[in-house]
């Protein structure tokens, strides 16, 4: 299953099965597990809808476990700047691997398997008392697509905007080793 569906799947390759082929970008994936199906529930094109019935979704479960790397998760940092340095150079300590904000951002935007998983994190960075619009536009949808592997961060001692009130903001201090600590367990947990 994984090196015939779910790595071609998560590589945007064509998969084939039998004699069809899938193009991720065109098709949906879902992977059942349960029991097998008699002859009966397969008769008059009825085995999509006796499979659902009888079966669990596991397409999250196998696609997250197929996309969680060994060391942790990869990670994007939504920030410019000096705080993007400071904060790459943490994750570099935490020994966690990046990857650009417009990529993370194009996995969310692109097939729905594709940023799920433990394999993403993101950390959203607070840069001032008043945030772009686009930076609170991907801070959303980082945070509703990641859930709690997108950590809102404040550098040192920045006030937190007024937009972001009542969301949970980690004050972190780059290079004290209490603050890469934290951060660690937040993305890693």
């Amino acid at each position: 299953m994984r090196r015939e569906v779910l790595d071609p799947w998560i590589r945007g390759r064509r998969i084939t099965l039998g004699d069809k082929d899938f193009e991720p970008k065109d098709s949906r994936l879902v992977i059942l597990e349960g029991p097998a199906l008699a002859d009966t529930d397969l008769s008059l094109g009825r085995g999509w809808s006796s499979a659902e019935k009888g079966s669990e979704n596991v397409t999250r479960r196998l696609v997250e476990a197929a996309t969680a790397p060994a060391g942790g998760p990869t990670v994007a940092v939504l920030a410019g700047g000096s705080a993007e340095r400071d904060l790459q150079r943490m994750l570099e300590r935490l020994e966690l691997s990046t990857v650009p904000w417009a990529e993370l951002r194009a996995r969310i935007l692109g097939p729905p398997v594709s940023a799920e998983g433990p394999g993403f994190a993101a950390v959203l960075v607070i840069e001032g008392t008043a945030p772009s619009p686009s930076w609170l536009f991907d801070a959303g949808l980082a945070r509703g697509a990641l859930g709690a592997r997108a950590v809102v961060v404040q550098l040192r001692d920045a006030a937190i905007p007024a937009q972001l009130a009542g969301v949970d903001v980690m004050r972190i201090e780059p290079g004290e080793e209490g603050s890469i600590g934290a951060l660690r367990d937040r993305l890693t947990k």
